[in-house]
């Protein structure tokens, strides 16, 4: 039976496959230990639409690839939306362009009770803080919102097998294409990491910000204010402050200088 509470979350499946909303469910209803009502189930979007419209749930678990409409076109096409997302596909090419659009969670197929458990909790946490300014005096909502509206995204999350680092963008070396492939290298506390993501290297480009990180090269996009120094040799390189040495194309060099002056990272 569905858990019921006073903070119990209320969600909307929407999925093409029956058998996917029937996995979903059973997870949500008997492994995850946090409460939360499935107040409907939908097979396509334009029935989700409907279903969101008249039950106004907390949030909706979105399956990315649908027939007809896909998740991103749904979304855009409803905009603004005022329910919290968490897609839930069986690819993970989508990652980035689902964090630009402040998803809750990307949790890919099969489903793991675990990621669909920590799911839950960030839907918690959210509606927790979104409880808490509706509660607050208006005085202090107008100050959370000129607040809000100077905050930005600043953490990526990258994912290797069964590992999920949170990072912020400072704390992100630089990434190196691998083909269609990227790979990241990172520091998260006090240990050097690196992982293989698939999204291609102009995918980080466009989501990490301009004014932190630089395209010195083809096959490298770094973070400028890691850079310990810059080489003009006969071959321009940069060393990080993690000591790798990464080359610099000779017609992205002069750039690079101007961007570190204006950035006054030099």
């Amino acid at each position: 039976m569905p858990k019921t509470s006073a903070n119990c979350l209320r969600v909307i499946i929407v999925d093409d496959e029956l058998a996917a909303c029937n996995n979903l469910k059973n997870i949500l209803t008997n492994y995850v230990d946090l409460p939360v009502d499935i107040v409907s189930i939908a097979h396509d979007t334009h029935e989700a639409e409907a279903k969101m419209h008249a039950l106004q749930p907390d949030a909706v678990f979105l399956d990315i690839e649908m027939p007809n409409e896909d998740a991103f076109q749904f979304l855009e096409r409803i905009y603004p939306v005022k329910h919290e997302i968490v897609f839930v596909t069986a690819y993970d090419e989508y990652a980035v362009k689902a964090f630009k659009l402040n998803a809750v969670d990307y949790i890919l197929k099969p489903l793991s009770i675990a990621e669909v458990t920590n799911a839950t909790l960030k839907l918690q946490e959210r509606m927790t803080y979104r409880k808490m300014i509706a509660d607050m005096p208006v005085s202090y909502i107008n100050l959370s919102k000129q607040m809000s509206s100077k905050s930005v995204i600043n953490k990526i999350t990258l994912k290797d097998n069964n590992i999920i680092d949170v990072v912020d963008f400072k704390n992100v070396f630089f990434v190196e294409a691998k083909g269609s492939y990227s790979r990241v290298v990172y520091l998260k506390g006090h240990d050097e990491k690196e992982v293989l993501m698939s999204h291609s290297i102009a995918d980080y480009e466009d989501m990490l910000p301009e004014g932190l990180f630089f395209r010195i090269h083809k096959s490298y996009l770094v973070n400028c204010s890691l850079v310990e120094k810059v080489l003009k040799e006969d071959n321009p390189f940069v060393v990080m402050e993690n000591k790798c040495q990464l080359p610099v194309s000779r017609r992205r060099f002069q750039g690079l200088i101007d961007y570190l002056r204006n950035q006054r990272f030099f």
